[in-house]
């Protein structure tokens, strides 16, 4: 197994870098999957608790999910336009995902009681059973008028807050980088680091403001109070 070096100069510290992209908070992306119904229910549960990206989300088939092993096949893409299935994004794009408890029993009771039998085997299909849902269209028309009734903010904001939003909950969870690396599926730690930098530098403190805490406690020691 080889190791991916990281040095200094992959990382930026301070100065001003790309604006964060939007992303649903954990309050925000339960309250989105229970205000929304079949089949988006199970669809924005999937998107939250997977981070996988639109095309992919789409483009999932029901043999793409392993109950025995609870883990979830990303293995292609719906293009957005065409809603062609291809490869997906990057060879690393390909990979078996964890399926949370949670997750699981809302598929079983999705195939069991919404989904219907199609051609394709599509786990999200069109109302014929031919195709994809439209991507634009699920935004459009599901996603925005929920997160108005909701109040939440939905500028600029698609299908792919689900996926900024879990990566920002794992950095916030202080899971190792690898692990990070690995939900989000990038073929460099360093796209990781680029692209959730912010985050990890955030975590980074609040783990060391913990581990002092621990070690040291919150009491100032005798002559170093401000004024002293």
């Amino acid at each position: 197994m080889s190791v991916c070096k990281v040095g200094l100069e992959n990382l930026k510290l301070g100065g001003i870098g790309p604006k964060p992209a939007p992303c649903f908070t954990p309050s925000h992306s339960q309250a989105i999957i229970q205000a929304a119904p079949e089949p988006h229910h199970t669809l924005v549960a999937v998107a939250a608790l997977t981070g996988v990206r639109a095309g992919e989300l789409l483009a999932l088939n029901v043999s793409d999910l392993d109950f025995t092993n609870k883990t979830i096949s990303i293995s292609k893409s719906a293009d957005n336009n065409t809603r062609i299935i291809r490869e997906p994004k990057t060879k690393n794009s390909t990979a078996t995902l964890p399926m949370p408890s949670a997750l699981e029993a809302v598929l079983r009771n999705y195939l069991q009681t919404h989904w219907k039998p199609n051609a394709p085997g599509l786990l999200f299909p069109n109302k014929k059973g031919t195709r994809p849902l439209n991507r634009d269209n699920l935004v459009k028309y599901v996603l925005k008028p929920i997160l108005k009734k909701l109040g939440i903010p939905a500028h600029n904001t698609g299908l792919h807050a689900f996926r900024h939003g879990l990566a920002t909950e794992l950095a916030n969870a202080s899971v190792p980088l690898p692990v990070l690396q690995r939900q989000m599926r990038h073929a460099d730690v360093r796209t990781t680091l680029r692209i959730y930098s912010h985050l990890v530098s955030e975590t980074h403190v609040d783990v060391m403001e913990r581990l002092a805490q621990r070690s040291i406690g919150t009491k100032v020691p005798i002559g170093t109070e401000v004024g002293a």
